[in-house]
């Protein structure tokens, strides 16, 4: 026990026991579950977006892929927009819907189904031999089927069978029920309720796929079993949800022929006929339909842009092609050619990525092209837009490209702090660059001159304030240097802050929104900006102040006039304030004067049965809009926003309107080049008030007395 009274040992023992956790931990979080030793039952065929797969003694989902085995016990469910097809060894065919779980259980012969949720159909054909039968369990209901098809679907209360070919039977407390071909059983507290229903749906197939580029597509639904008798008796109605329960109806509707459409969004729907029994008097339903609208965008190339030009100067060049991610496609094939049809030369390489590159392309003109697929069945690939480029040697080097400092930037001195940082276009064509720094536009006068195999340089020289010009050298070696384009930069004590526009004195028109936008010149170093704007040079009263890091604000006006406007910059260096600039605010668009109900009137709505609103018509306007915002309460409250053509407007609705005080909007509306446009707005207020109410006073009968 002395040992643990030695911290050296202590220390030791606690160190050995975090790293060996440490890296039990590591290999528990990046273990992939192993494979189950059950026996394997069957394959997974077929499947889309997400399915995973849990097996018996473990408790992690993985996901499965196509062609995977899949082993006794094992727990399938499926995600959003996912499905799956199971084939098993007997040949029996398990169709499992997005948003399912599944349990395969073969231990008795039997193929045994644990069903927890969602919607499946199984298929057993005739290869499905021997005794085996297939019970499907759903708490404590039974489901067992010989021969044919079978779709089941299970919502919060009940569960739903429908038989296509065979036969089932249904055992659900102590009782045993037979569900034939093309009948359907309803399972739920009380009991099983056998039916043939009315109505059978046609189209769209089960498990259909729409896929549109963008928007919507019109959904064409027909079923049979509608007759003059049928919808007189059973009053049909056609519901389509996004939920196998129904509880997301995006569709309800009375049914009055064989056949009913209807514009869907991109999405997975589920539909049936629901129907009122004659004879038992209760709400039936039709089989259950599941379709889904795809949106399936077309494929754009990206890069190499057609007409593209890849020069090099010793390299060969690394050719990329990029293209836009689709949904419904799990893997592309990117193809370079040296003719439209893709037959000589030809390159192609696969990939799950949007991006894929190609070298060794000699000189040459070359056409590029992806070709998408999808594992779905239905899915056709798709091929996009094809691409030429060339490849060539470069004649003569291109000179360098020089980024920072951007032309005509201005540094403070305690901005830069002696350092400024300068930047250029990586070019691999010169092994170094030369940085020239001159206080003339002809570097007569070459004040820094420095070499560097980089494509950026800090440096930490103290220059003084001034004008500076600066250029860079690509160097080839022994051969004439490459010269870049001159930039220029300054170094003040101080920067000024410049208003920008409107100009000084000017006069200035209201746009769309009322307002107008204020610019200034944006400072080198990061800044926050505080505008104020005035009816007064003096800035006594300012109407408005505004914080903002962008160099420019739009400002909303409520009154037409002259105004003055400054703008004061803070940055770490301290601040800066501009000038006083003033503009006047108008508008050409002339804003509606309304004439009733006139401002500050009192509306009485004892004798009226709607409230005329009347205005001034404008010259050159194509209509009108006008509001009426209740303003009596704590919150404005919108009662109607309509556009007219006419200067004149009656609202009957007077339920909508309660006692206080309201206000009138009026805009004008003018047709220009880029659409319609509104005036500023005319506001006024009004009053509205309600016939007070008399107590009744009651004459006859007398007082009654009951014994």
């Amino acid at each position: 026990m002395r040992f643990f009274n030695d911290t050296k040992y202590v220390v030791t023992f606690l160190l050995s026991l975090i790293g060996l956790f440490s890296f039990l931990l590591y290999k528990n979080l990046t273990a992939r579950p192993g494979e189950s030793d059950s026996p394997t039952i069957g394959v997974l065929t077929f499947k889309t977006k997400t399915v995973l797969r849990k097996y018996n003694d473990q408790v992690v989902w993985d996901n499965i892929e196509s062609r995977s085995e899949v082993k006794n016990r094992d727990t399938i469910r499926t995600e959003g927009f996912s499905d799956a097809i199971l084939t098993l060894n007997d040949g029996t065919k398990i169709n499992i819907a997005e948003n399912s779980m599944i349990l395969l259980d073969i231990s008795d012969k039997n193929i045994n189904i644990n069903f927890a949720y969602g919607a499946f159909d199984a298929a057993r054909e005739g290869g499905s031999t021997g005794e085996t039968k297939m019970k499907i369990t759903s708490g404590d209901k039974t489901v067992e089927v010989g021969k044919g098809d079978v779709k089941l679907d299970k919502t919060k209360d009940e569960l739903n069978v429908k038989v296509g070919q065979g036969e089932a039977k249904i055992h659900s407390n102590g009782k045993e029920e037979t569900v034939g071909k093309d009948q359907m059983a309803s399972v739920s507290k009380e009991g099983v309720r056998v039916s043939k229903p009315k109505f059978s749906l046609v189209s769209p197939p089960d498990k259909k796929n729409y896929f549109v580029e963008s928007g919507n597509e019109t959904i064409g639904f027909t079923f049979n079993g509608v007759t003059q008798e049928t919808l007189k008796g059973t009053s049909p109605v056609i519901e389509v949800s996004t939920s196998h329960d129904f509880t997301k109806l995006v569709l309800k509707d009375k049914i009055k022929s064989g056949s009913y459409s209807k514009s869907l969004g991109n999405g997975s729907y589920y539909w049936r006929i629901a129907y009122l029994d004659p004879e038992s008097k209760t709400k039936q339903f039709s089989e259950t339909g599941r379709f889904r609208v795809l949106t399936d965008p077309p494929l754009r190339l990206f890069s190499p842009r057609d007409g593209e030009n890849y020069n090099y100067t010793n390299d060969l060049p690394v050719v990329k092609i990029a293209w836009n991610q689709l949904e419904l496609y799990s893997s592309y094939t990117a193809q370079i050619a040296e003719d439209t049809g893709f037959t000589k030369g030809l390159k192609s390489k696969q990939t799950q990525n949007q991006s894929i590159a190609f070298d060794g392309l000699g000189d040459g003109a070359y056409f590029a092209r992806v070709i998408a697929k999808s594992n779905m069945p239905d899915v056709q690939e798709k091929i996009s837009s094809v691409s030429k480029f060339t490849v060539g040697k470069k004649l003569s080097l291109e000179p360098p490209v020089i980024l920072e400092p951007a032309k005509g930037k201005v540094f403070t001195k305690d901005q830069i702090q002696n350092n400024i940082f300068f930047t250029w276009k990586d070019n691999k064509d010169f092994p170094s660059f030369a940085l020239e720094i001159s206080s003339d536009s002809n570097f007569s006068k070459t004040i820094i001159k420095q070499t560097t195999q980089s494509n950026f340089l800090k440096l930490g020289s103290d220059l003084s304030e001034g004008n500076y010009f600066w250029r860079v050298r690509g160097t080839q070696g022994g051969k004439e240097d490459i010269v870049s384009a001159i930039g220029n930069f300054s170094i003040v004590a101080k920067e000024d802050l410049n208003l920008v526009s409107p100009n000084n004195g000017s006069d200035v028109e209201a746009n769309e929104n009322s307002g107008t936008v204020l610019r200034w010149k944006k400072l080198s170093a990061k800044s926050e900006y505080v505008l104020e704007v005035s009816k007064s040079s003096d800035f006594n009263s300012v109407i408005l102040k505004e914080t903002t890091s962008n160099h420019y604000q739009e400002v909303k006006l409520k009154e037409f006039g002259k105004y003055y406007w400054r703008v004061t910059g803070t940055s770490n260096s301290g601040n800066t304030s501009s000038d006083s600039w003033n503009f006047s605010f108008n508008t050409s668009m002339e804003p509606p004067v309304l004439v009733t109900p006139t401002r500050g009137e009192t509306v009485d709505l004892l004798s009226r049965t709607n409230i005329a609103f009347a205005w001034k018509p404008t010259e050159k306007a194509i209509g009108y809009r006008i509001r009426l915002i209740d303003i009596s309460g704590v919150r404005e409250k919108q009662v109607f926003s309509e556009r007219v053509t006419q200067p004149k407007y009656g609202f009957n609705d007077l339920q909508k309107l309660n006692e206080g005080r309201f206000r009138v909007e009026l805009c004008s509306l003018y047709g220009t080049t880029s659409g319609e446009k509104e005036s500023v707005y005319h506001r006024s207020e009004f009053y509205i008030s309600l016939p007070a109410m008399k107590v009744p006073k009651i004459l006859t009968p007398g007082k009654i007395y009951v014994e």
